[in-house]
């Protein structure tokens, strides 16, 4: 797999025939367009409306196809918060993601939001305020993240399709096939293979060049949900975040995630409280990534409490 490097814009990669990746700027969230008879369809919208019109208009004019459909890979904002730039074609997710959103925003298809704690709840988890108090250091960034340009009053479009387990799309002589595989990263993630282009892309089941954050993750879900893309049959993998990678960018995020649950779970045995794993694990192999100083408390706060229920 040929290293790819953080874009200052966010571009169009093509990673295999008919396969292609919007790498987002900076390490914000990624998406994709697989080619398909029927014409392109898309995987995630982007963050805003603003970024999910210029991702869709810039593969349109790229690849001289319109978009067909658009597929959600997961409930979060930084990849649904563009939906509708593409309200006019069908939006797809799993049930669970729309259940999610319905849970958080009450029923319908639409919904406007202004305040910090929903859009922080939708960003980043249901127990985000669980995890990082008003008066936590870092709370700042957070609530700087989901304000300014383009996030004071957010247009949310729900999904008008969804499925159980899984959805295949004929995309000529390939295939694009959408697999829930149960929760990880958050309720409702989504695996996309295209077999023989040999693609995957993964939505925030991978992180690539950066701490991850876990919110209301499932840990020991997200794991085996690693494990299952481990065994597949691909050379290139889309990160939710990041440039494209390969497996073995998913085995060591993957060990990322073993280590935090193994330490975490060490401490558990030996009686530690939350103070105490939040004060004294560290995981020194993964220091020096991005964001590891700023999440790694309520990280590990999460990953603590799931194993105390």
């Amino acid at each position: 797999m040929a290293a790819h490097r953080m874009t200052a814009e966010p571009r169009l990669v093509q990673v295999a025939a008919g396969v292609h990746a919007w790498i987002g700027a900076g390490g914000d969230s990624n998406a994709g367009i697989v080619e398909t008879p029927h014409g392109l369809v898309a995987i995630d919208a982007q963050q805003t409306i603003t970024l999910g019109t210029l991702f869709r208009r810039s593969a349109e004019a790229s690849l001289g196809r319109p978009v067909c459909r658009l597929i959600n890979t997961h409930f979060h904002l930084d990849h649904i918060a563009g939906n509708p730039a593409f309200a006019d074609v069908p939006i797809i997710a799993h049930q669970r993601t729309l259940a999610l959103l319905h849970g958080m925003l009450g029923e319908g298809t639409g919904w406007s939001v202004a305040d910090a704690a929903t859009k922080l709840k939708l960003f980043f988890g249901g127990n985000f305020s669980e995890l990082v108090a008003p008066d936590d250091p870092g709370a700042t960034w957070f609530e700087a993240r989901v304000s300014g340009p383009g996030y004071e009053v957010m247009q949310l479009l729900a999904p008008s399709e969804t499925f159980a387990d899984m959805l295949a799309l004929q995309t000529g002589r390939d295939m694009l096939v959408a697999r829930y595989l149960g929760p990880a990263h958050c309720d409702g993630d989504l695996v996309l293979h295209v077999p023989r282009a040999g693609v995957v892309f993964l939505g925030d089941l991978l992180f690539v060049g950066r701490f991850p954050w876990f919110g209301d993750c499932d840990l020991a879900g997200w794991i085996a949900r690693l494990d299952s893309v481990m065994a597949m049959d691909v050379g290139v993998v889309i990160p939710g975040h990041g440039p494209p990678a390969g497996l073995r960018e998913v085995a060591a995020f993957r060990g990322l995630l073993s280590d935090v649950l193994e330490a975490v779970a060490a401490a558990v045995r030996q009686g530690w409280s939350e103070e105490a794993v939040v004060a004294g694990v560290r995981l020194p192999h993964h220091a020096g990534l991005p964001r590891y100083e700023a999440w790694l408390p309520a990280n590990l706060r999460a990953t603590y409490r799931a194993l105390r229920r």
